[in-house]
């Protein structure tokens, strides 16, 4: 396929701005005035085409996945700030982009059915430059032939030359018991301590999701030891943990409050609720959040806003899962997602959220909480969301 002028010019109409930071993971500094625009899809000659217009030619690797269909772009050294994606249009029915990696962002295409990578070219485009992949209707075989193969600038993949792909990884999940050792957490009136219920939570939630195969799973403690509120999050970011799931259960003077709940970071509570819970967690001990070393001011400042916000958004929708999937089996607080200042949920690159199973200052709850089976159906509801959560975000976190 050709475009002509004119054509371009439809294709990469409307772009939105993004900004382009030199290859490399954290870079050590930003380029100066280095900007890009965002994308645009086209139906163009019965081909649809991706427009990606950068300020300077992109480093850049493209593969396929299947089941269900997808095209992914994975672009070392830019940050995408275009906010919402383009919507889909011919063989494409949306696209997504988050951060894969610090520095690597990624561009998923949601694909209507199997389709062959055609032109992938590096243009000029007004003072800069755009990398166009067009994608051409193709039978199944075909699709499944071009599994993904690396594409470097200069060298675009011929439909017949794409080579297999390397094995998906399986994600990971940190689950989070609180407390443990000489933080007993909450006490219930029948004496039940918070450390030893969130343990058996955690490990029951590990058992189910090892039954269920689709992730990996690490835990920030397995025994009944004191772990620092900073080290929990230290140890997330070591494992390359790409979700991280405290698990609570909580104390107020108000007994008569029951029901779980979720919450997602907010240096302001949502209520006078939760900042009484979060004071309570981290009265555990102090904070010290993850430092970038080597790096500028001006490119930390950029990088931790970029990876915060996809964090954020990353713990809103999973937040919203676990909200759907606990409600479906337990009691739950009124306004179910809350949201709160918690030391344990301010890993900046990591999708963190922050689940309370009950109030163990309430009777009913507490009673409920010591018990086996009660904590294999809220492991059960919370498997379904992590599965749930991996499947929704799996082609830009997980792939390739």
């Amino acid at each position: 396929m050709r475009l002509g002028l004119g054509r371009r010019f439809l294709v990469t109409a409307g772009l939105r701005a993004t900004l382009v930071l030199p290859a490399g993971v954290l870079a050590s500094r930003v380029a100066a005035a280095s900007s890009a625009t965002g994308g645009a899809i086209a139906l163009v000659e019965g081909e649809t085409v991706l427009t990606l217009a950068t300020s300077h030619a992109p480093a850049y690797s493209i593969f396929t996945l299947g089941t269900p269909p997808r095209l992914v772009i994975d672009l070392p050294g830019i940050i995408w700030s275009g906010g919402t994606p383009p919507s889909g249009a011919g063989l494409v029915r949306g696209m997504r982009v988050g951060l894969n990696r610090p520095g690597v962002t990624r561009v998923v295409l949601d694909l209507a059915g199997p389709a062959a990578l055609g032109r992938v070219e590096v243009v000029a485009q007004g003072g800069g430059k755009a990398l166009l992949v067009s994608l051409a209707p193709a039978s199944e075989q075909v699709f499944l032939r071009q599994t993904a193969s690396s594409v470097t600038p200069g060298a675009p993949a011929q439909r017949d030359e794409l080579a297999q792909a390397p094995p998906a990884r399986k994600p990971m999940v940190m689950l989070d018991p609180g407390h443990g050792g000489r933080d007993p957490g909450a006490i219930g009136p029948g004496r039940t301590q918070e450390k030893h219920i969130t343990l058996s939570a955690a490990a029951e939630l590990r058992r189910a999701l090892e039954r269920g195969d689709k992730v990996r799973v690490a835990m920030t403690r397995t025994r009944d030891v004191f772990v620092p509120l900073p080290d929990r999050v230290r140890a997330a970011q070591r494992a390359g943990a790409d979700l991280f799931v405290s698990i609570h259960a909580d104390a107020l003077d108000d007994r008569s409050v029951r029901g779980a709940s979720v919450y997602t970071l907010s240096e302001r509570a949502s209520d006078p609720l939760a900042e009484r819970i979060a004071r309570n967690e981290n009265g555990a001990d102090r904070f010290a959040g993850p430092a970038f070393t080597g790096v500028s001011p001006e490119a930390a400042r950029i990088l931790i806003a970029l990876v915060r916000r996809d964090a954020l958004n990353g713990a809103a929708r999973m937040a919203k899962l676990t909200v759907t999937s606990l409600s479906q089996e337990v009691a739950m607080l009124p306004n179910s997602h809350r949201f709160a200042g918690f030391v344990v949920l301010k890993a900046p690159d990591i999708p963190s959220v922050l689940v309370e199973m009950g109030f163990l200052s309430n009777r009913q709850d507490e009673l409920l909480l010591r018990r086996p089976e009660h904590r294999r159906l809220l492991a059960a509801a919370m498997a379904r969301s992590i599965e749930g959560w991996f499947g929704e975000v799996g082609a830009i976190q997980t792939a390739g």
